[in-house]
């Protein structure tokens, strides 16, 4: 195991911390690795390992989460590497090397998991790169991507990201819009996704339900649900909607939240021009 490998190729970066959960994410994302022919790298932040038991704790975390990637696909090329700073500074670093960050998330009352989730939801909506956020079970083989759209302007990365993974997977899109935005306009909006990724084959919805009932309910059959992460202003700071923030820790199926800020998905593709969005609801809610 060659646990040494210096490649600096952007790749699909796995974090870890000892728990069953991460390992979880671990499996999904050499899978995802595999299926874009990209390396992998599981990280572990460890700001303890400042004296030889604590390196020793790294090294034991790093080393079962790259058994469980090289188990689940020893064709992919992958390494460990240990990040000395504080976990969520570490891994917002490391996020700017990256095409794809995944972490695992688990739902529930103990300290433990709140703290993994309180990492999940800052990471998700801070990263430059797209975080894919793994819950629950492995999602059904063939499933759809879910992506849910406020308009396309707003959503560019968010529908870029969704149209590219449906296109890795060979698999349905499910366009998902909450509000008053006419089904004819949303495949208006969407022509240019349509355009550039012509094999995807697309299902747009239009409902009145508020976003996350629509959103979780469609997402009990996705293989991945995308959102946007919705910029507020405040300084140094960028939050999650109400939306993101709920399916991050309610989907049954992994999330992907999507910056604006990211770019480098599909570079060549020519977005639209930015759309006014006709009485929309609130914002905080939506995606």
């Amino acid at each position: 195991m060659n646990m040494a490998d210096e490649h600096q190729d952007p790749g699909v970066i796995v974090g870890v911390d000892g728990t069953d959960t991460a390992l979880r994410a671990v499996r999904w994302a050499v899978t995802e690795a595999r299926s874009r022919r990209l390396p992998l790298t599981v990280v572990h932040a460890a700001p303890y390992a400042t004296d030889p038991a604590g390196r020793r704790r790294a090294a034991s975390i790093l080393a079962r989460g790259y058994t469980v990637a090289l188990r689940q696909a020893p064709d992919v090329k992958m390494r460990t590497e240990r990040l000395d700073g504080q976990p969520l500074r570490a891994l917002l670093d490391a996020a700017d090397r990256a095409a794809l960050m995944v972490v695992g998330m688990v739902g529930g009352d103990h300290v433990h998991d709140a703290l993994i989730g309180s990492l999940a939801l800052d990471l998700a909506g801070r990263a430059s790169c797209p975080v894919v956020v793994v819950r629950g079970d492995p999602p059904p083989a063939g499933g759809p991507v879910l992506v849910g759209v406020l308009d396309a302007a707003t959503d560019a990365a968010a529908l870029t990201a969704a149209f590219a993974d449906a296109r890795i997977h060979r698999t349905r899109l499910i366009a998902l819009h909450s509000g008053t935005m006419a089904a004819d306009r949303l495949a208006d909006e969407l022509a240019p996704w349509r355009d550039r990724f012509p094999t995807v084959e697309v299902d747009l919805r239009v409902t009145d339900e508020r976003p996350i009932e629509a959103l979780l309910e469609e997402a009990a059959q996705a293989r991945l649900v995308v959102v946007g992460a919705n910029t507020r202003s405040a300084p140094m700071r960028v939050l999650l909607g109400s939306t993101s923030r709920a399916l991050v820790r309610w989907s049954p199926c992994p999330v992907a939240v999507v910056s604006p800020q990211v770019t480098s998905i599909e570079p060549e593709l020519e977005l639209p021009a930015p759309a006014r969005v006709t009485e929309p609801r609130d914002r905080g809610e939506l995606w």
